[in-house]
């Protein structure tokens, strides 16, 4: 491809990226944890719950990246095949590979869906994944800065960073850094306040999954398009899709005016 990803990516800096990574997993997941203590669950259940989301995050960031195409297929794949054993492979796949924070979102939600329908818990426990999970993608993204990844497109160099190939690119991570903590800041002050009740993660959802969408037409392609869009709006909507329907599902009933009496 035109676009000299090995030279912008080797540009940056990776060990402050992991370092932001590690920060982001251990600050969010404490939050996490800290707020799922407001769950009606004994503690075997809890962490059971907590860590097959964990799981499925780990998963469903690394997954998608194997059907991205373009650039990223290639890269992901080239991790999978490239490792001398199953073991090493999977590490090195998990370690080194391509992620999405969409994939780690969607396939989050779905862990706790299924989790929760096969042990029959009938406990709301959304919240409690709100604030973490929205704090935990705004400090890796500022790893993404460090480390060049998920870079921009070429545009005016008054607006523009050189991530490392010499031309003027749209610092979209560092856009979505300060968006996610903005939203890291509206659930803080919704959580204080006792606002919008089980549902505070669905609005997560829907916001960031529409800021996403709008990004992505700043970023560069490095994965497939299908019918003008990229591989990662069409998760994008999806995952907007899923914050909006549950909104609207969670969305409490309307108040019944009665009559006067005769």
């Amino acid at each position: 491809m035109a676009t000299d990803v090995d030279a912008i990516i080797s540009a940056g800096h990776p060990l402050i990226h992991r370092a932001a990574v590690i920060a982001a997993a251990l600050i969010g997941g404490w939050l996490i944890a800290r707020d799922s203590r407001s769950w009606p669950l004994a503690w075997r259940p809890r962490c059971e719950l907590l860590a097959v989301v964990a799981l499925a995050s780990m998963v469903g960031s690394a997954l998608p990246a194997l059907f991205a195409g373009g650039y990223v297929g290639e890269l992901a794949a080239s991790y999978v095949v490239d490792t001398p054993s199953l073991l090493d492979g999977a590490l090195a796949e998990y370690r080194l590979g391509p992620k999405t924070i969409l994939g780690g979102m969607l396939f989050g939600f779905i862990g706790a869906s299924l989790y929760k329908g096969l042990s029959g818990l009938r406990v709301e426990t959304s919240d409690a994944f709100a604030r973490g999970s929205c704090l935990m993608m705004a400090i890796g993204r500022l790893g993404c800065i460090a480390q060049h990844c998920c870079f921009g497109v070429v545009v005016p160099a008054a607006i523009g960073c050189d991530f490392g190939d010499g031309l003027p690119r749209l610092p979209v991570q560092a856009i979505e850094a300060v968006a996610l903590f903005g939203l890291f800041l509206v659930l803080q002050i919704l959580h204080r306040r006792g606002a919008l009740r089980d549902r505070r993660l669905f609005l997560f959802f829907a916001i960031y999954g529409m800021i996403r969408f709008v990004l992505e037409f700043g970023r560069e392609t490095i994965a497939v398009t299908v019918l003008g869009l990229g591989y990662y709006q069409w998760i994008a909507l999806l995952v907007a899709g899923i914050g909006v329907y549950q909104l609207l599902k969670r969305r409490p009933p309307a108040a019944v005016v009665m009559p006067p009496a005769a």
